[in-house]
């Protein structure tokens, strides 16, 4: 089993590694609605005078037309974009899930340094991250600084990284150094041959020249100057619009809604707005809004040697480009005189939601073609409509499995049409001796549970580099039915430990997607001068067709729990003396509550630093919760190290039959319950006692084959227990007598020679087919070898004449609980208890079959009396422990919920003072009890 458990932990997954898709160049690419049916959606914000956004409306308060030419609208729905549904479950950080995931905001921070006055902006950064902690968990916010290499973080749900980084943006314009004070929206009109213009700044500024030439000189000095104050201001906002088109496209490649919150002091945009056709296109295919935040510049500024005459113009200059580039994408433009908590407050009330209008185009729609919309309210007065101007809509296509796969992958919000869960397990690759990342997932096929899914994954290092990618076309594992879930494992490999993230995605063939992001730290672990990989954990009830997958969410409802680790160290003798114990704990440091020593490999040809370890850790008498799985490494026999993985025992409740045995009620459990008492294990010498030997013997002193007077000196010694002097003492004797033959078989058993002693058994039997003492012994004969079968039927044809022994009963009651045939060990137990009432070996395996056949009350009714004559007999205690444990689970009671608590109180209490071996489990159901 261990062997099929490796092979499945340890898949060889070959990686195909598929290269990032390079970004298209902008000129090539087409603004597009993409719609998987016939209608157009269009996104419309509708606010009324105070900012509030208008939430009753309905389709038939629309009216929308395309390049003039009305469209039937078909719905307009309000999306409630800021809701929030309160805190989500708690997810452990060694595994991670969509099932959690909100349809959260994505808002983008878009700091303009290069046009914000040299540190400027504090107080509006201030804001910004006042702004961020009034969001909810389910919003991601990104941040970009442009131009050049300032911070560039993409959409994250961590808020507070963006915060962090505010305080360092300010911004980076210096003033432009001329002879003359030459403003720029005066340079801008002097640039374009304004002679007007030209003169006032000429009559300003050369007031003190009095020489034709002289003044002549200065007026050329200020058509420089003009010059140099244009080109500037035009390179700075070009340089911003080059990174903003960048960001913009770059946003445009997922379909989710999304804001970007621009913040500048202005930029200078050329009347023709060639620099900016670009923007509403791709806005409108990325459905990106742009709400502009423009930035109050001082009327007087300490850096500049003179202030500017013409600071106010400059400044409308400035917003009149802002507001193009708010207008082309339905946003707004709002001007920050002081504080900016005020436009920020209004913001976020025109964030919390908006519509999605959908309408049904002519065929010349589309067409790929740019065309003009305009949605209207007619006879709706007070409010204010915000939607794009243009739109383009590409003819209908079918996107490949792997298209949508990279779509959803690239999506900053997760996908949770399918359910998904994902883990990975940080191994080393004996190989290249890369860390190579094992990714198990675990997908929700409840929707779809035999269709095609199509399968990727990509792994980024702590920079966000993509390290390695996979596309799986179509996922060959098979589909769990029981649970409608599928098992995916996979592997990556990357050069560097620490912090990566791995995002995987999927997509059924009716176009339903799933994707999931876990964070996680990839590294191994040292102990000593061993290093050690992560602790893989496998349930058993994830079986399949390539055996046990590792755990993912680690909810196990099976019995066992299997582990596995790989040790590598650069000395192999130190490996040789290195063992590992799997434990399982309440907590990384808390008291082992069961554990098992690991089985470590022999080293693979040409691995000598290599050691693998396996090892399984049974988990049925562990109540519901978190645990954790501890593979503790020591080096010749001093512990050197740990390495821990958690997991839940999510078993369910036990369930109660419609009937059990003899049609009572019965308490199914899951698993044989493991009794760690004499019941499981023959014992061979037990019928080898003077007692249970006198009793046999005695029988052959009547009928027909009873042996003569020279026999009774072997009989005697055999009596005594000295079966070897009895085989002396017989060495006169023929090998015809019935006794000659049995004494033989005796000693031949009591030497351990099974299969020589049932020889003579049978022989004996031939001899005499009424002789009972021979088919007893035989049957010890087979349950001494394990074969409790066979062992059964002998012992029940010598129930026929021997009835009266008590020790056949609870030999038989014994083999068949060990055979789990309950009902008949009841049967057999109960004619013993009405024969011998006041056996006590009886009564206590009466009520481990009662316990064990789902008749609590009766098992406590048979074995308390025994338990208060023997407080120390641990294994009874344990039973009636587990009997009131399972049946406070299963949700019933044996007595009543108070008088079953004092009863296991009492006896826990006892099992303490006897000093049971498995305190620690009791321990655990003690707390599972006092809970409930």
């Amino acid at each position: 089993m261990m062997k099929q458990i490796a092979a499945a932990l340890i898949l060889a997954v070959a990686l195909a590694v598929v290269a990032r898709t390079a970004p298209q160049d902008p000129q090539e690419q087409r603004p597009t609605f993409k719609s998987s049916i016939d209608l157009v959606p269009v996104d419309v914000s509708i606010v009324d005078k105070t900012g509030h956004p208008v939430t009753n409306l309905e389709a038939k308060d629309f009216s929308l037309t395309i390049d003039g030419r009305p469209r039937r609208i078909a719905s307009a729905q309000y999306i409630p974009a800021g809701r929030d549904s309160g805190p989500a479950e708690p997810v452990p950080d060694y595994y991670s899930t969509n099932a959690n995931a909100q349809g959260g905001r994505l808002i983008m921070f878009v700091v303009d340094q290069g046009n914000i006055g040299l540190g400027h902006g504090r107080l509006a950064m201030d804001g910004i991250a006042r702004f961020i902690s009034t969001l909810t968990p389910a919003d991601r916010v990104g941040l970009v600084a442009i131009p050049g290499a300032g911070p560039q973080i993409d959409f994250t749900a961590k808020h507070e990284v963006v915060r962090a980084l505010l305080p360092k943006l300010v911004g980076q314009a210096t003033p432009v150094e001329s002879t003359h004070r030459v403003g720029i929206s005066e340079a801008l009109d002097i640039n374009r041959g304004d002679e007007q213009t030209a003169t006032t700044v000429a009559e300003r500024e050369c007031g003190g020249a009095r020489d034709p030439n002289e003044i002549a000189a200065c007026r050329m000095q200020i058509t420089q100057d003009a010059n140099v104050v244009y080109q500037t201001a035009h390179e700075r906002t070009r340089n911003s619009l080059i990174a903003l088109r960048y960001l913009v496209e770059r946003l445009a490649v997922t379909p989710s809604p999304k804001t970007v919150i621009f913040l500048s002091e202005g930029l200078i945009i050329d009347r023709d707005l060639s620099e900016v056709s670009w923007l509403g296109p791709a806005a409108a295919r990325g459905q990106v809004v742009l709400y502009v935040m423009q930035l109050d510049s001082a009327e007087t500024d300490a850096s500049l040697p003179r202030a500017s005459t013409s600071r106010s113009s400059d400044r409308a200059l400035g917003e009149e480009g802002l507001g193009i580039l708010a207008g082309m994408t339905r946003g707004t433009l709002t001007r920050i005189i002081a504080s900016p908590d005020a436009a920020f407050a209004r913001l976020g009330l025109e964030l919390s939601g908006y519509y999605l209008v959908s309408f049904e185009p002519e065929p010349g729609d589309r067409d790929g073609k740019t065309h003009k919309i305009k949605v209207d309210l007619p006879g709706r007065k007070g409010v204010e409509i915000r939607a794009r101007s243009e739109f383009t809509v590409d003819p209908p296509r079918t996107k490949s499995a792997e298209t949508s796969l990279v779509e959803t992958l690239r999506a900053p919000l997760l996908a949770t049409e399918i359910g998904l869960k994902l883990s990975t397990y940080t191994l080393r690759d004996p190989a290249s001796n890369k860390l190579r990342i094992l990714v198990a997932a675990e997908i929700d096929r409840s929707l779809d549970p035999t269709g095609p899914m199509s399968l990727a994954y990509m792994l980024l290092d702590s920079k966000g580099n993509v390290v390695s990618s996979q596309v799986e076309d179509q996922l060959k594992v098979p589909i769990h039915q029981a649970t409608k879930s599928q098992t995916y494992v996979g592997a990556a490999l990357t050069n560097e430990s620490g912090v990566h993230t791995i995002k995987l995605a999927v997509v059924d063939s009716a176009g339903k997607r799933g994707s999931v992001e876990h964070t996680f730290r990839a590294q191994l672990t040292s102990a000593g001068q061993v290093r050690a990989t992560d602790l893989l954990i496998a349930d058993n009830t994830g079986t399949s067709a390539i055996g046990l997958a590792p755990a993912v969410s680690a909810q196990f409802t099976s019995d066992t729990l299997h582990g596995y680790i790989e040790l590598y160290s650069d000395s192999p003798e130190v490996l040789t003396s290195t063992s590992v114990v799997i434990e399982v704990a309440e907590s990384e440091q808390g008291r082992t509550l069961d554990g098992g020593a690991a089985r470590v490999q022999t080293p693979a040809a040409g691995t000598p630093n290599r050691r693998m370890a396996e090892a399984s850790v049974p988990i049925a008498l562990l109540p519901p919760g978190e645990y954790v799985a501890r593979a503790v490494i020591s080096i010749n026999g001093r512990k050197s190290g740990q390495v821990v993985r958690p997991f839940t025992i999510a078993r369910p409740a036990l369930t109660i039959a419609a009937s059990g045995a003899n049609g009572k009620e019965a308490l199914v459990a899951r698993a044989p319950i493991p009794f760690s008492s004499r019941i499981d294990a023959f014992d061979k010498s037990a019928v080898l006692s003077p007692q249970v030997v006198s009793f046999f013997l005695d029988r052959m002193n009547v009928g027909p084959n009873a042996p003569p007077a020279s026999v009774t000196p072997a009989i005697n010694e055999a009596k005594a227990g000295r079966f070897d002097a009895a085989v002396e003492a017989l060495k006169a004797e023929g090998n015809d007598q019935l006794a000659v033959v049995f004494l033989n078989g005796l000693a031949l058993y009591s030497q351990g020679q099974l299969e020589a002693a049932a020889g003579k058994f049978r022989e004996a039997i031939r001899m005499d087919s009424e002789f009972f003492p021979a088919v007893f012994y035989l049957g010890s004969c087979y349950a001494a070898g394990g074969r409790d079968r066979e062992a059964v039927g002998a012992w029940q044809t010598s129930l026929v004449t021997e009835s009266e022994a008590p020790f056949i009963y609870t030999l038989l009651g014994d083999a068949l609980l060990r055979l789990r045939d309950v009902d008949q060990a009841v049967d057999i137990l109960k004619e013993a208890s009405t024969l011998w009432p006041d056996s006590e070996q009886v009564q206590l395996r009466l009520g481990t079959a009662l316990a064990m056949a789902g008749q609590p009350a009766e098992a406590l009714a048979t074995l308390d009396p025994y338990l208060q004559k023997h407080p120390d007999d641990h294994e009874r205690l344990f039973i009636v422990l587990r009997t009131l444990y399972e049946a406070r689970a299963s949700g019933r009671t044996i007595k009543s919920k108070d008088e079953d608590l004092a009863l296991f109180s009492r006896y826990a209490a006892q099992y303490a003072a006897a000093k049971g071996p498995q305190q620690a489990i009791v321990d655990q159901w003690k707390k599972f009890m006092d809970k409930k």
